[in-house]
Formats: structure tokens, C-alpha cells, sequence
């Protein structure tokens, strides 16, 4: 995600830093030598201050996030990381002068939301997630806003709803161990029958594929650089107003794989704390910045396919 936000930019005219603990090359990208590359930890406030020189905006994806496997083993892990690179960077934000803040939030922080599909404004009304990753975002949403208010430090909240495509790697060894979309494509490809869904089958969300979250991501920034009072200070669910239950989601992946034999699968019980609802509206988003879903979930689902299938043939 951070890596096509940045080429992106790039591509667009801006200047472009970025910040990783991880050298591009570990993760397979190669930037243009133009783009001037940090490496080291945002919890380090050294490492804060270096890669914030001469920086008007940031766009702040930085966090530790992983499937609802890994949220559940790592959650002190998740909650201290997250909380500790906000605690350090939004002062070294302040120090530098920076300008505007596009922070990457999540739908985990309506885990609790009652009312479907929620907007924006429904937030307030929303008892904290239980979710630790949900909790660590709603943090951040809240450094955002508590930094605007005492020290002018503009920003953008970004509410991401499952992100999928090509490029995502498992934080562990078993396919439960990625999001649900390409774990379940590498189900199929290794040929589990019946296939194994992971929580409430009747769960919903909002799949949305890569490319349009960064394009969603770069019309906001393209916002703030124009001074538009649509987008500075605002919060957006960025999404497609169709939710997927997953074992639609299941039966599509199912058909695209073209397996002949009958669809069959068996539901496993997870002890990770997820929301059974996740249906948002992306009305405010269309509206501030002319925003739309171009990849279908049938589309996107392909591509994954197609990925997992060039990077590991017979899988």
C-alpha cells in the first residue's frame, strides 16, 4: 500500500520521502533514486526528526497489522508499536511544522457500531472497539484531532475497509495467518475441500481492492495540497457501499477458480475479537473528492489468483 501511495505521488509531480524500518529491497520494491528513502524506527524520535526535514505533508500508514490470527497473538505487540510510533511522531510533526497529517485509520473502529451502514458522523456514537488493532486506530484518530486542537497541526482520518490484492506476504505459516481474501485463494490453490471458513460465514465487508484505496488515498492528499476545506480536517470511510458476506465471498473465489467440484465448506470457530457487520456508507468520500470503486471484487479477486499463482506455481 505505502510503496503504490508513494510511486503514485511520484508520478504525479510531488517530491516524495518515506520512512520504513525495512529496506524497500527486503520487500521487493525498487524505488526511483529520487525518492529519498529513511530506514529505521518511527519510535525513535532521531529517526522521527531525520525523515521529517523539509516535509510540507505526511501521509502516515506506519503500524503493525496483521490477520485476525495475528491481531490475536500479538496484541500487546500491536497496541505498543502503534500507540508508540504516534506518541513520538505527532510531537516530531509539530517540531518540524508540518502542515497536514493524512492519517490511515480502520474500520475496526466500528467494531461496535449499531447502526448500517454507518457514516463518519456515526463514530461518536460508537462504544470503543474491543479489537486491540481497532483500539490502537481510534488512538491515533484521536492524536490527530487533540494535535489540530492544541497545536493547529491540520489532518485527514482514513477509515480503510479490507484492503486486498496482489503483494500481501503472511505474517506467519498456515493461510489463516493473511487477510481472508488471499488466504482463501491459497486454500483453493492447494486444494482444501471442503474449504475452511475462519469465524461467522454470515459475516459481512466491504472488499476493497488495492488500487482503489491508494487512488482514494491520493485524491485526499491532492485535497489538502490544494487547500480544499472539503477534505482538511475531515474523516471518510473510504470503501464500496456493497458488503460481501463471506461465504458469497467464499463461493465467488470458488467459481473463479473453476474448480468443477461442488461448492462445500465448513465454518471454524476463532477465539480473535473481529465484527460480525461491516457495511459503511462512502457517500462523504464520492461527494469531497469524486471517489469510486473501478475494480470489481470478481476482478480483483483474479488478480490475486493470478499473483499467487506466478509467485508460486502449484502451490
Amino acid at each position: 500500500m505505502g510503496s503504490r501511495v508513494t510511486e503514485r505521488l511520484f508520478d504525479l509531480g510531488y517530491k516524495v520521502s518515506i520512512v520504513d524500518k525495512v529496506e524497500p529491497k527486503e520487500r521487493g520494491i525498487i524505488f526511483s533514486k529520487k525518492i529519498k528513502a529513511t530506514i529505521g524506527d518511527l519510535r525513535d524520535s532521531k529517526v522521527a526528526d531525520k525523515s521529517l526535514k523539509d516535509i510540507d505533508l505526511v501521509v502516515h500508514l506506519a503500524a503493525n497489522i496483521g490477520s485476525l490470527t495475528y491481531m490475536r497473538d500479538h496484541q500487546a505487540e500491536i497496541l505498543q508499536e502503534n500507540s508508540a510510533i504516534d506518541a513520538t511522531l505527532y510531537p516530531a510533526m509539530v517540531k518540524a511544522k508540518i502542515k497536514c497529517v493524512v492519517y490511515s485509520s480502520s474500520s475496526m473502529v466500528f467494531q461496535k457500531s449499531s447502526v448500517y451502514p454507518y457514516r463518519e458522523s456515526d463514530i461518536d456514537k460508537v462504544n470503543f472497539p474491543t479489537n486491540v488493532y481497532g483500539m490502537s486506530k481510534l488512538v491515533g484518530e484521536y492524536f490527530c484531532k487533540s494535535y489540530k486542537e492544541q497545536y493547529g497541526l491540520n489532518y485527514v482520518i482514513m477509515r480503510y475497509h479490507n484492503i486486498y490484492g496482489e503483494g500481501e506476504d503472511s505474517k506467519g505459516s498456515t493461510p489463516g495467518d493473511i487477510h481472508v481474501i488471499p488466504a482463501l485463494v491459497e486454500k483453493v490453490l492447494k486444494g482444501q475441500y471442503p474449504l475452511e471458513l475462519l469465524g461467522n460465514p454470515d459475516a459481512t465487508r466491504p472488499f476493497t481492492y488495492i488500487d482503489d484505496a491508494v487512488y482514494a488515498t491520493v485524491r485526499l492528499v491532492e485535497g489538502v495540497m490544494r487547500g480544499d476545506r472539503k477534505v482538511i480536517n475531515e474523516d471518510f470511510n473510504i470503501g464500496p457501499a456493497d458488503a460481501t458476506k463471506i461465504i458469497d465471498l467464499a463461493k465467488l473465489i470458488w467459481k473463479v477458480s473453476g474448480d468443477k467440484r461442488s461448492f462445500k465448506f465448513k465454518s471454524v470457530e476463532t477465539t480473535a475479537i473481529t465484527a460480525d457487520r461491516r457495511e459503511m456508507n462512502p457517500e462523504k468520500l464520492t461527494a469531497s473528492t469524486h471517489w469510486k470503486p473501478k475494480v470489481s471484487l470478481e476482478e480483483g479477486i483474479l488478480v490475486v489468483f493470478k499473483w499467487l499463482n506466478e509467485r508460486s506455481p502449484g502451490i
